[in-house]
This record gives structure tokens, C-alpha cells and sequence, in this order.
């Protein structure tokens, strides 16, 4: 559950293209879990951190792969289509 909050918080942030709310989101997750840690009367794992962690770069991940594999999927369709209407206009 963690893993996939974080993944989603990556995407999110990700979105806004801004390098200081990527920044300050990872700041603010790994600030959270720490002071939850400190407070916390029973023992925590460190473990939860790590899968935050791997789960809002997962999503940073996810996001930039997305918008390359869109790029490149509309740059292809565009050529595609672009082939045929010149073939087409050759034919007239």
C-alpha cells in the first residue's frame, strides 16, 4: 500500500514539471515517516522508508516512460499518416 501511494505521488508531482516539488515532496515523504518513527511508541522498520522510496521513484519512472512512449507513438502515427497522403497524392 505504501509502495503504490508513493508511486502515485510520484506520477503526481511528476505531472507538475517542477524540479522543486519533486524535491520538496521527497523531502516532505522521508521528513513524515521519520518523525512518525520518532514518535511512535512501538518499534518501526525502516523498511516501510525504503518501499516509499522505491515507490516515488517507481512513479517518477512510470511517468517519463509514459511521455516517451507517447512521443514516440504520435511521431510515428504523424509519419504514417503523412506516407499515405503522399502516396495518395502521387496516385491523383
Amino acid at each position: 500500500m505504501l509502495f503504490m501511494t508513493a508511486a502515485v505521488l510520484g506520477v503526481c508531482v511528476g505531472k507538475m514539471h517542477s524540479a522543486f516539488s519533486i524535491v520538496s515532496i521527497a523531502f516532505l515523504v522521508v521528513a513524515t515517516l521519520v518523525i512518525a518513527t520518532l514518535f511512535s511508541l512501538s518499534p518501526a522498520s525502516y523498511l516501510n522508508l525504503v518501499a516509499v522510496i522505491f515507490g516515488y521513484n517507481a512513479g517518477l519512472i512510470m511517468l517519463i516512460a509514459g511521455e516517451l512512449s507517447i512521443r514516440l507513438f504520435r511521431t510515428e502515427i504523424n509519419r504514417f499518416v503523412s506516407d499515405r497522403i503522399k502516396s495518395w497524392r502521387r496516385q491523383t
